[in-house]
């Protein structure tokens, strides 16, 4: 009886589901979605979580890429209508990052819902989840026999659209409606898709298929050559759906004519590689030509002109408009739609001057009345990436500043450029060193002018490199770190937690390895709101976490919160995953904690890739022991 109860919300949830059109925000979605192709073809969700399954049951990259390539061919050729489909649910999303829109189906509700599915109190769910580590794992393994079964099957579109409606709800009864809809898709699914929709719910696959995986086997679809091409494109313009029906209609060869740069869409920043030392930095870029520019301490913004509207956006694609009111005034600055990148920083506008960076964190994020600012800011930029209609991405970095400078006009607290000397010998580099440290500045960036400077989306590259004042005594740059876990304080620590496993972003392979455990830096009131925060996400040790027993902390926290940290240096270790090769892990010497990272997102982190590189270039003669 408890399973026909369920089976009976599907209709209902079908009539409720469209109340989200009534709101002016949720109607964009709408209309979002009516852009996407109506499905001919249809691809059953069981067989994509057969697919799923069996990339879970092997650790090899390759061997992952080949079994979803395979099943794209086949949903290519047999139903490409639902290629799109098929592409989010592979990523574990529902819309473009840029949405920022969330299913809003916390734990707690998703644990309720997979109680009413089971039959189990919520209570046994609790115990089962922190057995498990998985709550995909525990709706497998306890769904009840049905005693109605369902005669149509789940196809990926309609899971698409289910997760879609879902997210769409809002107002004081979008609770109970959420899990309408989610228990009417379950009701429909056998136990291995119950497991794979609970993990989409929760936004992780869980099985190690990263982004960039997906990426290279949309491009072996078409061609295993052009896979450079695909993952550029969606750099560009990250919308793996769109890029998609992009692939479709033009081929990947059609991609850079006709899946560009676009206002309105933000793209991931270029990021810069860093050096402890002027002179190791001077040799980087000896012979060149190259800028030195200030490096701001602030956060990162791209501001994008398009019509008659000016969005803002942050480095992990949140739309931060509501935060900035105050600089909606930079519609004045250049009549054309444009791109810009900058870094906006605390502004004392009758002294004149950049505030600390702690200044900037105390003004609200959302919904800031302009009436009612205490804390005001200026934006100074220093790149352009699209202008009248074109990208310029692919423009050298001289072109793309020539044309800002030429372009643009400059409102006095609000919208500058970054201050810049030409450089041509190191002593040019230490006179505007010792100047950004003078001038309270974070350090400088050292930028190449070269017809090979262009703008890389979403990657580092040797033609921006960071020289921080923190960093020339010790470690080259601070790190971007997730909190996996944490151990019980002790002595006048005691009652809350007194160290924390850290660790990096293998984006490679989708997962979160240890780097460093990590005591120092902390006042005893934040340690006090840490404790209440990590409180709040503990979990059992998740699948995507590499560590080593002997770092196991005393508990697990979900991968929700970034930290900058400082470090005296890497070295190798046995005791940690982070960057390994060949066996060898590495850690951090004598990290401290700098400050939380709100503004970044646990992918945002810094990567394994990164922590191998940086140790590499600090110990040149040690890379044979890498090799």
């Amino acid at each position: 009886m408890h399973m026909i109860v369920h089976a009976l919300f599907v209709p209902y949830c079908m009539h409720i589901s469209f109340a989200f059109m009534h709101s002016q925000s949720q109607s964009i979605l709408f209309r979002y979605a009516q852009t996407q192709k109506p499905m001919a073809g249809r691809v059953l969700f069981i067989d994509f979580c057969k697919v799923l399954e069996r990339i879970s049951l092997t650790p090899k990259r390759l061997e992952i890429q080949n079994i979803l390539t395979d099943h794209l061919k086949d949903v290519y050729r047999d139903a490409p209508e639902a290629l799109v489909a098929v592409l989010y649910l592979s990523t574990a999303t529902v819309y473009p990052e840029h949405f920022n829109i969330e299913l809003g189906v916390g734990e707690g509700m998703l644990m309720g819902v997979v109680a009413e599915y089971t039959g189990k109190s919520v209570a046994g769910i609790k115990d089962e989840y922190f057995k498990e580590g998985d709550l995909g794992i525990v709706v497998m393994k306890y769904r009840v026999s049905q005693l109605f079964i369902s005669q149509v099957q789940l196809d990926v579109q309609a899971v698409l659209d289910g997760l879609r409606r879902v997210s769409a709800e809002q107002g004081t009864k979008c609770v109970a409606v959420k899990k309408m809809i989610i228990l009417g898709m379950m009701s429909k699914c056998s136990p291995l898709e119950a497991k794979y929709l609970v993990r989409l719910i929760e936004g992780r696959l869980k099985i190690g298929l990263a982004l960039k995986t997906v990426l290279i086997s949309l491009a072996g679809v078409f061609s295993e050559d052009m896979a450079y091409e695909v993952k550029s494109a969606f750099n560009r313009q990250p919308d793996i759906g769109r890029l998609a029906e992009c692939v479709v209609d033009h081929g990947i060869a059609g991609l850079r004519e006709h899946f560009q740069v676009t206002p309105g869409i933000p793209l991931k920043p270029m990021l810069a590689n860093s050096s402890n030392g002027i002179t190791a930095a001077f040799k980087k870029v000896e012979g060149l030509e190259f800028i030195c520019e200030y490096k701001y301490d602030g956060e990162r913004i791209q501001i994008h002109k398009y019509g008659s509207k000016v969005e803002t956006f942050s480095r992990n694609s949140e739309n931060s408009t509501e935060k900035y009111p105050d600089l909606m005034d930079v519609y004045n600055v250049c009549e054309k739609d444009f791109i810009v990148d900058g870094e906006v920083v605390a502004y004392d506008r009758n002294e004149k001057k950049i505030l600390p960076f702690q200044t900037l964190t105390t003004r609200k994020r959302k919904r800031v009345n302009e009436k009612k600012i205490d804390v005001y800011v200026c934006v100074f930029v220093f790149d352009l990436i699209y202008f009248d209609g074109r990208s310029y991405v692919d423009e050298p970095l001289e072109k793309r500043r020539s044309t800002l400078r030429n372009e643009f006009k400059q409102i006095e607290g609000k919208f500058c450029f970054a201050e810049s000397v030409d450089c041509k010998k190191a002593e040019d580099v230490e006179q505007f060193f010792e100047k950004s440290v003078d001038g309270n500045f974070e350090g400088i960036m050292m930028k190449t002018l070269g017809t090979d400077a262009v703008y890389h989306p979403s990657q580092r590259s040797n033609k921006w490199i960071k020289i921080k004042k923190d960093y020339l005594e010790s470690m080259s740059d601070s790190l971007d770190l997730v909190v996996m876990g944490a151990y019980y304080g002790k002595g006048k620590r005691t009652g809350w937690y007194g160290g924390f496993l850290l660790g990096v972003y293998n984006d490679e392979d989708d997962k979160f390895e240890s780097l460093c455990k990590i005591g120092t830096g902390f006042a005893d009131a934040s340690l006090e709101n840490i404790y209440e925060q990590l409180n709040s996400n503990l979990c059992a040790a998740p699948k995507n976490y590499v560590y080593k027993d002997s770092a196991k902390p005393d508990v697990w926290v979900e991968a929700k919160y970034v930290w900058e940290v400082k470090a005296a240096g890497i070295s190798v270790s046995p005791t940690y995953c982070a960057g390994a090769m060949d066996g060898k892990g590495m850690s951090l010497r004598f990290p401290r904690f700098v400050r939380e990272r709100g503004d970044k997102d646990v992918r945002d982190a810094s990567t394994s890739a990164h922590i191998r590189q940086m140790y590499l270039d600090a110990n040149v003669e040690d890379s044979e022991d890498f090799c």
